[in-house]
């Protein structure tokens, strides 16, 4: 048996052979996850050296886990494959959201008994070299507990990712090509362009005397209490402001002022804050007629 971090549990050990390639962020949490509910695990990365000591025999994985960059996916398949870490019984996935299997693993789909995705719905940064093992992202084996994970692929790239989700206490989230670009869309937009807004914001307190530093433990401190109000209360009723209350007045002169610094800065506000009002329609703590005078507000700076 294998020992968990808590007391009173256990994992048994597993039988299905894994490979992690990678040795950033990703690669080290699925190595790690994986090794702690009793899969035996191995990983690598170019910068480990070769891929087998040399004397050493092949011994294809039951899974790989491509662990990679995005544009790196078919190479590293196509290395892992013809140096023997996969083989006709192997099951090739891959991490990247946005990428469709069929695309990315398709030279190797006939080498291999089955390919596809395994996309865990968190983020992941690294902190020093592009291919190092240090990042910000899970740091325990039990934080990818209840994450959704994003499976797509042929019928066995399918059973194994669910056979790792599952193991992982993850919440699969089955998806056919597709619909991958929503799915990562909708990803990007709640953590790439979360930092992008988040960028902007300090940018401006920054022209209003505020050190950048300060401007950043600021805002993504306020950024927390919203997360934490989601979490507690849901949307739409999470929504606060002036677009929450109908107060057309300061949302006119948050334009006024953002377009003297930037058109574009201008244009992203109004762009969400269009989007905001319908939330706020949903949320009703506003009277419609106050809703519809920040829609005219919204209209009259539309380009």
């Amino acid at each position: 048996m294998t020992t968990s971090l808590f007391a009173d549990e256990a994992q048994p050990e597993r039988s299905t052979q894994v490979l992690v390639v990678g040795a950033g962020p990703v690669g080290l949490c699925f190595e790690r996850a994986l090794s702690h509910v009793g899969f035996p695990v191995r990983s690598w990365s170019r910068s480990h050296g070769p891929l087998w000591p040399q004397g050493s025999e092949p011994v294809a994985a039951d899974i790989v886990i491509l662990a990679v960059r995005d544009d790196a996916i078919p190479h590293a398949a196509e290395y892992i494959v013809t140096h023997g870490g996969a083989g006709p019984q192997s099951v090739v996935l891959h991490c990247a959201g946005g990428r469709p299997p069929s695309q990315v693993l398709g030279s190797i789909r006939e080498l291999v008994k089955g390919i596809g995705l395994l996309h865990p719905l968190r983020s992941f940064v690294h902190t020093g070299s592009s291919d190092d093992r240090e990042g910000s992202g899970p740091q325990k084996e039990h934080e990818l507990i209840g994450t959704v994970m994003a499976l797509c692929g042929d019928s066995s790239g399918l059973a194994a990712g669910q056979e790792l989700c599952q193991a992982l206490s993850g919440v699969p989230l089955v998806l056919p090509e597709d619909r991958l670009p929503m799915y990562h869309a909708a990803a990007v937009l709640a953590a790439g362009h979360v930092a992008t807004l988040l960028d902007v914001a300090v940018q401006l307190l920054s022209r209003i005397g505020l050190d950048r530093k300060a401007a950043a433990t600021a805002l993504t401190a306020l950024t927390e209490s919203v997360l934490l109000n989601i979490r507690q209360v849901g949307l739409p009723q999470a929504l606060t402001g002036p677009i929450a209350r109908g107060d057309a007045l300061t949302v006119a002169s948050h334009l006024d002022a953002l377009n003297r610094q930037s058109c574009q800065v201008g244009d992203i506000y109004r762009v969400l804050a269009e989007s905001s009002l319908d939330i706020a329609y949903r949320k009703g703590a506003a009277e419609d007629s106050a809703l519809a005078a920040v829609g005219d507000v919204l209209a009259a700076r539309r380009v």
